[in-house]
């Protein structure tokens, strides 16, 4: 054989595993790993009428392990030429207490996961991914979504990955089959928009309209400097809230009058509802400072309450910060406030739904316009920064429920009405 010919044959043997090696090393595993440990009281909680409603004492204080957050995730990219990259990303939940289902790791390709094109046209996908209020809102809102220290509870009524029409309440959603565009940035401005398809387990066959759950949002985010500002939009159609409706039907006293005890048939499905949602933000950085504001506002069709069309409204907003010390020291805190419940809608039962205390959905208590639903939550952390992957906090919070509210701290139980929540909690998160 031609030396220089055997030559190549032995040097591309050894070219050909470099190059794909090297196509190969774009394939990154990556996540976050987070623990936070609470001792936690609820106070003024009390037995229900059931057990004749006899005061049973404040709970006894627990502590609790939390990992909400804590994931991990594999993902790469291949450029296709002419400046367009195709991509994909697999992330599923660590819960590194070992908690979950089979262990640590939870709902492969649970989180955030997609494929997808980007280029000088933006970034198209499809998957599993946040929606775009979701995505925007923590630019403004500075404190954690979730767990003990979320504000999502409040504003959104929880945050996490849903299905179709399932947790119609929720509008911190992570959406199951879905398609999503974030736009080039222009001038600062840059827009996301998404929009859900129904499963083939939801109604594929049917041809009954309204029956076909779907969501979609905007949102877009201006940046100038210093200064962020966001809005967003989101509908949800065909989610059927009042199907899911869960009545709180006890023994108590509204504003005065003494309530008895109901009960009957769950309200009609809202076949055919449009609930929809929005959000307004921004956000300043004052040197080591930086400060941020949301509001945030949901209306919802629960269909047919006593033959009449029912609804249902409710606006939360949080002022947070985060005080860059000095070094790896620094201070995060918020104030988050969701407003009383309104509109007709209070569980259905009844010629008269004013007596009823309310029905709870997904954490709020819908009472007819009764009032007392709302609450706040306040809290204040230290930072210790001890490098740039790990995170080290220690703080309070504290939760406080209106007289007929019975919202409660991330990762809690509900509580009853007007129990209060408080907690003493440090927390630990890497990043790699």
């Amino acid at each position: 054989m031609n030396k220089k010919v055997m030559a190549l044959a032995v040097a591309g043997a050894f070219v050909a595993p470099a190059a794909a090696f090297a196509q190969a090393s774009n394939v990154q595993v990556f996540g976050t790993m987070y623990m936070e440990y609470t001792p936690i009281g609820n106070q003024g909680q009390k037995a229900p009428a059931a057990a004749g409603g006899v005061n049973s004492g404040d709970f006894t204080r627990i502590d609790v392990l939390q990992s909400p957050g804590s994931e991990v995730g594999i993902k790469g990219e291949e450029a296709l030429g002419g400046g367009t990259t195709a991509w994909f990303q697999c992330v599923s939940t660590a819960d590194i207490r070992g908690a979950g289902t089979g262990g640590g790791i939870q709902g492969f390709c649970g989180r955030n996961s997609a494929i997808g094109l980007k280029g000088s046209f933006g970034n198209a996908y499809v998957g599993n991914w946040d929606m775009p209020m979701k995505k925007t809102a923590g630019a403004a809102r500075i404190v954690s979504d979730t767990g003990i220290w979320g504000a999502g509870p409040m504003l959104f009524s929880n945050s996490s990955s849903f299905n179709d029409g399932a947790s119609p309440t929720v509008w911190s959603r992570r959406q199951n089959n879905s398609i999503h565009y974030d736009s080039p940035v222009f001038s600062g401005f840059q827009a996301f928009a998404s929009i859900s398809t129904p499963s083939s387990a939801v109604g594929a066959t049917s041809n009954v309209s309204g029956t076909k759950p779907r969501t979609w949002g905007l949102a877009v985010n201006y940046t100038n400097g210093p200064l962020l500002v966001t809005a967003g939009f989101e509908q949800h159609q065909n989610f059927n809230p009042a199907a899911g409706a869960v009545y709180y039907n006890a023994v108590g006293t509204v504003n005065g009058t003494t309530l008895a005890a109901v009960g009957g048939a769950a309200p009609n499905a809202a076949v055919g509802s449009t609930d929809t949602g929005w959000q307004i933000g921004a956000a300043y950085q004052f040197g080591p400072v930086k400060l941020g504001a949301l509001y945030t506002k949901q209306k919802y069709d629960f269909g047919v309450q006593n033959g009449v069309g029912a609804d249902g409204s409710v606006s939360a907003w949080n002022v947070a910060g985060q005080w860059a010390i000095v070094g790896p020291h620094s201070l995060r805190g918020g104030y988050t406030k969701a407003n009383s419940t309104s509109g007709s809608y209070n569980g259905g039962f009844g010629a008269a739904p004013a007596i009823t205390p309310g029905a709870l959905i997904g954490n709020r208590v819908f009472n007819g316009g009764i009032g007392a639903t709302g609450g706040n939550i306040w809290q204040i952390q230290y930072v210790y920064n001890a490098s740039k992957r790990t995170e080290m906090t220690a703080g309070y919070v504290r939760l406080q429920n209106d007289a007929n509210a019975r919202y409660s701290l991330g990762g809690l139980s509900t509580p009853n009405a007007g129990a209060n929540q408080d907690a003493f909690a440090v927390s630990i998160k890497n990043t790699f």
